[in-house]
This record gives structure tokens, sequence and C-alpha cells, in this order.
């Protein structure tokens, strides 16, 4: 069994046979192959970065808020300083301008 991890969001893909696409794609890195020779070097699994939560509804409480804003970048310190309502208008935009 041949193992890919997509490098970009951290996608598992399990298949019987070596894909020769993948291979040749740069965000899949082949992390196991039971059937390769010992000798043979696999890519180093990288690091899968924690998934970011959604954005909370407006009627989340306070703590939903605090996580959302410190996963956005906020300073832990900061975010809890700061009231439901603030953050509400700090980080309720939705998320649409992120990917622009």
């Amino acid at each position: 069994m041949y193992v890919y991890r997509n490098s970009n969001n951290g996608d598992i893909y399990e298949t019987p046979q070596r894909s020769a696409r993948l291979d040749a794609l740069p965000n899949w890195l082949l992390i196991d192959a039971a059937d390769e020779q010992p000798n043979e070097q696999l890519a180093e699994p990288v690091p899968v970065p924690p998934a970011r939560p959604s954005r909370p509804l407006d009627t989340d409480n306070r703590a939903a808020w605090v996580e959302y804003a410190i996963s956005r970048g906020m300073a832990g310190r900061d975010a809890r300083a700061l009231s439901k309502a603030s953050l509400v208008k700090e980080f309720g935009q939705e998320e649409e301008d992120d990917d622009a």
C-alpha cells in the first residue's frame, strides 16, 4: 500500500499502486510504501498546521470568539481583554476577504 499526504491541507490518500501523477505533484508526498525496498528514501512527513476554527456565530459565547481571534493572529492576552462585542466588531466580517 502506498500512502501519500497533501502538504497543503493534510489529506491522506492510500492506493495499492504507486501513482505517477501524485509523484509529479509537489504538494503530494509519499509517506509510506510497504512494497518499496528498505533502502529507498521516502519524503519526510510535513507537519500539518492545526485547522483554523471557523467563524463563530454572532450568538456564540465570548470564549468561542476569543479562540477565533487568537486563531486569526491576535495575541491571547489581547483577545481575552476584549469584550465579545469588540471581538465581533473586529473579527465578525465574513472570511471571504482572506482568500483574495
